[in-house]
């Protein structure tokens, strides 16, 4: 077993009492079946595999684990490694889905055509909670946890332009505004930004207000459309680091040197 001497202990254990929350990362889902990374800050995509499953969206639990759909009537509920990007399949949803994401108690919900759902993650089986009138999902719902909320991405009747609507635990729905921009199919909140992810690559920011998107930049690095995302965070603002008193500290260092010393180790099919 290896041991520290006390002051290089003192001194980790400083460390570990002020370290902050890592940083997670947010995903992208692609029309030929690759998962990976994306950062929002510079856009770059990258990919987990080569190819796989299609998955018309992604989701990440509040525990961390990502989840997946495949598109068509037969479709499924898949978990995904988040290292390598190989999917297991849970179960067969029994409708269309092409939105997931989890609420703020960790249950998971989902979008297809007209209708709002929850999932059962065990068995992939889909519950209807409502249909909603006006509404068409697009391709992906991000959770609001500040107002206990889905927002929606929904095809408009023209194809010009995706509408934002909001959509409560029981389904009820309002519809916000006209984003701007169509096709819409990733939608994700990280660091209290709700970010949407086009099938032609791009990356824009919506008001949650008004719906109004923004171009903010082209997604690099992947291959195909972007078909789905999963924010870091389900929450609307980020998890701050937890910092210990001071006299946490000073007791952490009184136990070391005690211790003789040493420290012991939207989509479509």
């Amino acid at each position: 077993m290896k041991k520290l001497p006390i002051a290089m202990a003192g001194a980790l254990v400083i460390s570990l009492g002020t370290m902050g929350t890592a940083q997670a990362s947010s995903f992208l889902s692609t029309g030929i079946g690759q998962v990976g990374k994306i950062d929002t800050s510079t856009g770059t995509f990258t990919p987990l595999n080569k190819n796989g499953i299609t998955f018309f969206d992604i989701a990440l639990s509040n525990s961390g684990d990502l989840f997946g759909v495949t598109g068509g009537i037969t479709g499924g509920l898949y978990s995904i490694d988040k290292n390598t990007g190989l999917s297991s399949k849970i179960g067969n949803l029994g409708v269309f889905l092409n939105a997931l994401d989890f609420s703020n108690n960790n249950v998971l919900y989902g979008a297809g055509d007209n209708s709002f759902y929850t999932i059962d993650t065990s068995s992939g089986a889909a519950s209807l909670v409502a249909k909603i009138p006006n509404f068409i999902s697009s391709g992906d719902i991000a959770f609001d946890a500040v107002n206990n909320q889905f927002f929606a991405t929904s095809l408009s009747v023209d194809g010009s332009s995706d509408t934002l609507f909001s959509i409560a635990l029981d389904g009820t729905a309002t519809e916000i505004g006209s984003i701007g921009f169509s096709d819409i199919y990733g939608l994700l909140f990280e660091n209290g930004t709700l970010f949407g992810y086009t099938g032609d690559q791009q990356q824009i920011t919506i008001d949650p207000t008004t719906g109004a998107g923004s171009f903010s930049q082209n997604v690099v690095g992947g291959v195909g459309q972007l078909f789905g995302a999963a924010g870091a965070f389900p929450s609307t603002t980020v998890p701050s680091a937890t910092v210990p008193e001071p006299m946490s500290v000073l007791s952490l260092l009184a136990v070391g040197a005690f211790g003789a010393g040493v420290l012991s180790k939207g989509k479509r099919s």
